[in-house]
């Protein structure tokens, strides 16, 4: 048997590898995901993997009889929650309940207490099991997700379904439904490599022969909607890699394919305008180097932030736009090739851990308040000039990044400026859903300054401004301290306007912002100046100017700008400009000519900017 310590970690590990940061945490265990990840142990159960995973929680929390959840609580030496196998029994519970079940607290903890081998009694929950007991391990769970970066998703309910809300609102695909899209896969002979966008437009189409399940998952996805199309693309994945079956195996076969996004730069001096492919991590799995193919040669994947490798070098044409690509993985057992989905559009947001850098890449879904670069074909326009009537979408300038006689266009400084979307039908019912917003209510930090590849992480007196941006009004805004749970702010505040508040200490703040029945939530980390560490930049952007590349205050070869020397100390700068801000800079090579010796320290040199803005986002907001 399993020791429940290394349950726990790989539990921990299956649900957030390869995701990223800013992603939604679902907690959807059921008894295939726990047959993949016992596979991966060194040893084998002497049954299956769920029955050795039941044995393991309930030695580790049943007592003479009774649950004991008191140690449990906190975090292991790892830093991990300690409760997260725990809760994945819960989840499992309410996996378990049937179809036809009514979702109530007697039926779900008669699932749970089978779980346990504990007697079925009249009482709901185990005799000993307060009501309640177990919030305390949910609410660690979800900051634990949150310190690192990703989004909880397990929420409380009301009246009877208070408590048991939180492992019912982890399920997504129940093994009756996976059935039911193969079959659907089976008998529309799907063989195109849709990404997991594209397949949940067609799946919608064959909603009325899904369970009532699956049909609430497909309509009333709202906050789901990035977990339920990734769940339903999985699924086509393994029936794809197990030969388009009726039915799938007991455990899930991983795909053998990567997907890409991509990447947008732009040579503001030549005028040229770049797409290169931005590989995704596979999704819950921790795979060896993975060299691509391509017509100049091989590359290597080098993970760059939690979910994205590095983008590719070479830039890909319009035709590759069009028609997608395929790229094959070299001397490879478990992957076969890296693909480029065909599609009819993409949706460019600015750097997620840097909305002020020049960045723009297919990230995900645009917040609230925040502009993007749409991509899309040109037969699109007219369907995009419909949502602009209905004051719904708004852009800026229009540019053909790939020449006038290209069928590609951008759409400049777009925004949602409107919730009012159920009434208004285009023909492309995917650049609707992509377009069409599924909250109301969004918290925003923006400004300050940043600590670099430390996710929502801030300087002590360089705090961010917040801005709640939503289609309400008014909200109720709330900051609390952790783990103290000391409130600091709590008050009606204005949407859509900037707040400064003063996080006087270093340490971890959550604002909370309600409104009506929906709420927002984020958490931002405050640290002091001696908690930096001195690195070396990852990226040094460089600008072609006369047969030179510049860099900063430097100019020669691209490839000069790679020593170590480059690296400096900057003290804290004063609270005034005061001349600590200027640091000496050593060049790099002979070859390099020196422009000046004192220069102004700064993240990013010089190089690609973003496209000049007409108005700022507080002003294009002011339609709500």
């Amino acid at each position: 048997m399993t020791n429940y310590s290394k349950w726990n970690q790989a539990l921990i590990s299956y649900f957030t590898t390869g995701i990223p940061q800013g992603s939604q945490i679902y907690l959807s265990v059921d008894d295939d995901v726990l047959e993949s990840i016992g596979q991966k142990f060194s040893y084998s159960p002497g049954g299956n993997w769920c029955t050795d995973f039941c044995a393991t929680v309930i030695k580790e929390v049943i007592v003479d009889g009774q649950v004991k959840l008191s140690h449990l609580q906190g975090r292991d030496d790892l830093g991990l929650p300690k409760s997260v196998v725990f809760l994945s029994t819960m989840v499992l519970a309410a996996y378990r309940m049937a179809e036809d079940e009514e979702v109530n607290q007697g039926n779900f903890f008669r699932r749970f207490k089978e779980i346990l081998d504990l007697p079925i009694s009249e009482s709901s929950r185990p005799l000993d099991m307060k009501s309640g007991e177990e919030e305390p391990l949910w609410q660690d769970w979800a900051l634990w997700l949150r310190q690192n970066g990703f989004v909880p998703s397990a929420q409380r309910g009301d009246g009877s379904r208070t408590y048991i809300n939180y492992p019912i609102s982890q399920t997504l695909l129940r093994q009756s439904d996976k059935d039911q899209l193969c079959k659907i896969f089976s008998e529309k002979h799907w063989k195109t490599q849709w990404d997991a966008q594209t397949l949940f437009v067609h799946v919608r189409q064959s909603l009325p022969r899904f369970s009532q399940h699956l049909q609430k998952l497909l309509t009333s996805y709202q906050f789901r909607y990035e977990a339920i199309s990734e769940s339903i693309h999985e699924v086509y994945e393994q029936w794809h890699n197990e030969g388009c079956p009726i039915t799938l195996k007991a455990v899930s076969a991983p795909s053998r394919h990567i997907f890409a996004g991509l990447s947008r730069t732009e040579d503001v001096s030549l005028g040229t305008i770049e797409y290169l492919i931005y590989p995704k991590q596979p999704r819950r799995r921790q795979l060896k180097q993975i060299e691509i193919q391509h017509k100049d040669g091989i590359d290597s994947l080098i993970e760059e932030r939690p979910g994205w490798y590095e983008r590719m070098e070479w830039a890909i044409s319009d035709n590759e736009l069009k028609n997608g690509a395929e790229y094959r993985v070299h001397a490879s057992e478990e992957l076969d090739d890296l693909i480029l989905p065909q599609r009819d559009f993409w949706i460019l947001v600015s750097d997620p851990t840097n909305p002020e850098s020049v960045d723009y890449a297919s990230w995900g879904t645009p917040q609230l308040g925040e502009t993007f670069i749409l991509l899309c074909k040109q037969e699109l326009l007219s369907q995009l000039e419909l949502l602009q009537s209905e004051h719904l979408l708004k852009w800026n300038r229009q540019l053909h990044p790939f020449g006038e006689n290209s069928d590609w266009i951008e759409l400049h400084e777009c925004m949602v400026i409107s919730p009012a979307w159920e009434g208004v039908f285009i023909d492309n019912q995917a650049l609707k859903n992509a377009l069409q917003p599924s909250i109301h209510l969004s918290v925003n930090f923006s400004g300050g300054l940043r600590v670099p590849n430390n996710f929502g992480t801030w300087l002590i007196d360089h705090a961010p401004q917040v801005t709640i941006f939503g289609f309400y009004p008014t909200v109720e805004l709330k900051v609390t301290r952790l783990p103290d749970n000391v409130l600091i702010f709590e008050d009606v505040q204005k949407t859509n306007i900037p707040i400064s508040f003063n996080f006087s200490t270093p340490g971890e703040y959550l604002v909370e912002a309600t409104s009506v029945d929906e709420s927002s939530e984020r958490l931002i980390q405050i640290v002091d100046w001696d908690k930096l560490s001195i690195t070396a930049p990852q990226h040094r952007e460089t600008l072609s100017f006369g047969g030179e590349q510049i860099c900063g205050s430097l100019i020669g070869n691209k490839t000069d700008y790679v020593s170590d020397e480059s690296v400096v100390k900057v003290k804290p700068p004063d609270k005034s400009i005061s001349d600590k801000s200027v640091v000496k800079v050593k060049p790099l090579d002979k070859s390099i000519k020196e422009v000046k010796n004192t220069v102004h320290a700064s993240d990013k040199p010089v190089g690609k900017t973003k496209p000049l803005k007409k108005t700022s986002k507080m002003q294009q907001l002011s339609l709500f």
